[in-house]
């Protein structure tokens, strides 16, 4: 039998949290990370107060919330998680889902703190990238004045040299170090 890779062993421990107002489309989630990726659990929400709640209870690894629920939403659940509402870790990362995928929401979603925006309807490969992605290259969390969250920054910051350049970098959090 072949060994696992570190990546693989990772998933393979991982808790997920599914939040979307729909049943079924829970059920085929849960069925794709469970069945067709190998995370080991996956908890269900209805919306973003059940997703509040869960957390408040049992952390989770990743939370995977779509973008219209009611009555907190994947933004306004980003936000609360992203600032430690009620002692939840503000770490979590979060992957937001949505059928109505527009670059307003996307753009509001990544400002509040979003790891990543996936748009409907999910494929299994998708999600196995993604949190393959979150796996393999884990995005150090920063803080400024008007944002925390995982840095946006994709690139090498030497090479922008554009009129929208920082005058000053954002301070880099370590997740395990106390906010």
């Amino acid at each position: 039998m072949p060994s696992m890779s570190i990546e693989e062993n990772c998933i393979a421990e991982m808790r997920v949290l599914v939040a979307d107002p729909y049943s079924q489309l829970r059920e085929i989630i849960r069925d794709i990370l469970l069945r067709g990726i190998g995370v080991s659990e996956v908890l269900e929400a209805r919306n973003g107060e059940e997703v509040l709640a869960s957390l408040r209870e049992l952390p989770c690894d990743v939370v995977i919330a779509d973008a219209a629920m009611n009555p907190i939403g994947a933004l306004e659940l980003t936000q609360k998680i992203r600032g430690g509402h009620e002692g939840i870790d503000p770490f979590t990362p979060i992957i937001v889902m949505s059928g109505n995928a527009n670059l307003g929401e996307i753009i509001a979603v990544r400002d509040a703190g979003a790891h990543d925006y996936v748009a409907k309807p999910l494929s299994a490969n998708i999600l196995d990238l993604r949190l393959r992605a979150m796996v393999a290259q884990p995005r150090p969390f920063v803080r400024s004045d008007d944002f925390f969250g995982p840095d946006r920054r994709r690139h090498l910051k030497s090479l922008f040299r554009g009129a929208d350049r920082r005058n000053h970098e954002a301070e880099v959090i370590d997740p395990g170090a106390p906010l």
